[in-house]
């Protein structure tokens, strides 16, 4: 399980790291946003188990002020893109999907959900 909670860590960075720089929230918003939305369409595309809670991903993107194509084409989106597909890959890939749900934290939390 140590690697569950390392990848989960490693996700949540990408979010957490605007932070130490002079940053305004809107940026943060955005960021984190932008991160969790990379791997929510990774998870819809990858992970049966795990989905999209379209109504909070509205409501954050719009908190955002940017659309969810002007999100996708952020270096946010793409930074967390290339973790994940990067952690899929190796020999732990399979608990990807494992993490994901959890691995996002202030604006993005809540947007990847379990299916019941």
């Amino acid at each position: 399980m140590k690697f569950a909670a390392f990848a989960a860590a490693a996700l949540f960075s990408l979010t957490t790291g605007a932070a130490l720089a002079d940053v305004t929230e809107q940026d943060a918003i955005q960021a984190q946003v932008a991160s969790a939305m990379a791997s929510g369409d990774y998870a819809l595309a990858k992970c049966p188990k795990l989905s999209v809670d379209k109504e909070r991903l509205a409501e954050q993107i719009k908190k955002s002020g940017k659309t969810a194509e002007q999100l996708r084409a952020t270096e946010e989106y793409a930074e967390q893109r290339n973790v994940v597909e990067t952690m899929a890959k190796g020999e732990k890939g399979f608990m990807v999907c494992m993490v994901l749900s959890r691995a996002h934290g202030g604006y993005g939390r809540g947007i990847i959900v379990e299916k019941e």
